[in-house]
């Protein structure tokens, strides 16, 4: 059941997840006001704010809806305005990592939907997890490839 509070901002907040918007998570309370954050935008739906130790690479930026969703797959609509408002920061920055995990295994720490914007520069040190050794971007020794699930329980492979 959907539960109706405001944020920071006296606007109506939807949390989708029925959880209480704020009760343990620390984004919540962040979109609240009742937890520090460096806020470097805000939009109608979304903030986007410095990582708590500042970030992987200078301009590291956390984007994360005002609506408590716990991963980009829970609600469509608010990962959408997510994304839109992390694209509108991507167009300034340049070259950067647009990154959301969801589930522990995919090292989603936090159970609110949030995007990493990592601002890169070429020779940084940066490997993503699934970079290879060599830089080729191929999985490397002992890892096995990345392969799709058809969308459709018929389909024999991805579209064409």
């Amino acid at each position: 059941m959907a539960q109706h509070v405001e944020d920071r901002h006296g606007r109506e907040n939807l949390s989708l997840s029925g959880r209480p918007v704020g009760t343990d998570c620390p984004f919540c309370r962040i979109v609240e006001g009742t937890a520090p954050a460096r806020v470097l935008r805000e939009w109608v739906d979304a903030l986007a704010i410095v990582p708590r130790g500042g970030g992987v690479t200078a301009g590291h930026v956390l984007v994360l809806p005002k609506t408590h969703v716990p991963d980009i797959a829970a609600d469509p609509s608010v990962s959408a305005a997510t994304m839109r408002c992390t694209a509108e920061l991507a167009a300034e920055v340049g070259d950067c990592n647009v990154i959301t995990s969801r589930g522990a295994a995919a090292t989603q720490t936090v159970p609110h939907l949030h995007v990493h914007l990592v601002p890169r520069t070429r020779g940084d040190g940066i490997l993503l997890p699934w970079t290879a050794e060599d830089g080729g971007g191929r999985p490397g020794r002992g890892r096995r490839p990345w392969t799709a699930r058809p969308l459709n329980p018929g389909a024999s492979g991805p579209p064409r």
